[in-house]
């Protein structure tokens, strides 16, 4: 597994310049700042809070992802983000780049494009059995289109208000067949 672990000082340009050549079909995992993003680390467990997927490279670098609160004059839906926005430390504390290799180009531009179709549609953060669309169901959605075998694992909630199967960034940054590209953290 390839990885390319960088840990320079907090610098909202610092990140950006050193990123490495991104795809389409690419995954961005981040922490964010906020109360709502340790919140969701802490409960699904791993290092991050959000993900996003690369859907464009030229002339930059786009994530879409399902969000509340990136854009405040667009809350509650799937954002089409440029990857440095995506990744400033006003959004992430920490953020890494990961390519699905258990998917081939075709597959990962095929995903990619299922992914921005969805921009623009509402935020739903429901259970398992209920229609959904959150982060990381925006990416298993498309991704089982192409792939039906592709089974991140669900963690069970009980709690006072979420109850049922979730999926969370960390079924995604453990599943085989990824290749990490990059890893940034803000030290603290």
């Amino acid at each position: 597994m390839a990885l390319a672990s960088l840990q320079p000082q907090p610098s909202v340009s610092a990140p950006a310049r050193s990123l490495p050549p991104v795809e389409n079909g690419d995954w961005v995992f981040r922490l964010g700042p906020s109360r709502e993003s340790r919140l969701i680390q802490q409960v699904g467990g791993g290092d991050y809070s959000h993900i996003g997927m690369i859907v464009s490279t030229s002339p930059q670098a786009l994530v879409a992802h399902a969000t509340t609160d990136d854009d405040p004059e667009r809350p509650d839906q799937v954002l089409l983000s440029p990857l440095t926005e995506f990744v400033d430390p006003r959004h992430a504390r920490a953020f890494a780049i990961a390519r699905p290799d258990f998917l081939d180009a075709e597959q990962r531009l095929q995903v990619s494009a299922a992914v921005r179709d969805e921009v623009g549609q509402p935020f739903l953060l429901e259970p398992r059995n209920l229609a959904h669309r959150y982060c990381t169901t925006l990416l298993a959605d498309a991704i089982r289109m192409q792939h039906p075998g592709f089974a991140p694992q669900w963690q069970r909630l009980d709690l006072p208000v979420f109850h049922g199967e979730y999926l969370f960034p960390r079924a995604f940054a453990e599943y085989p067949g990824i290749t990490w590209l990059y890893r940034y953290s803000i030290v603290e």
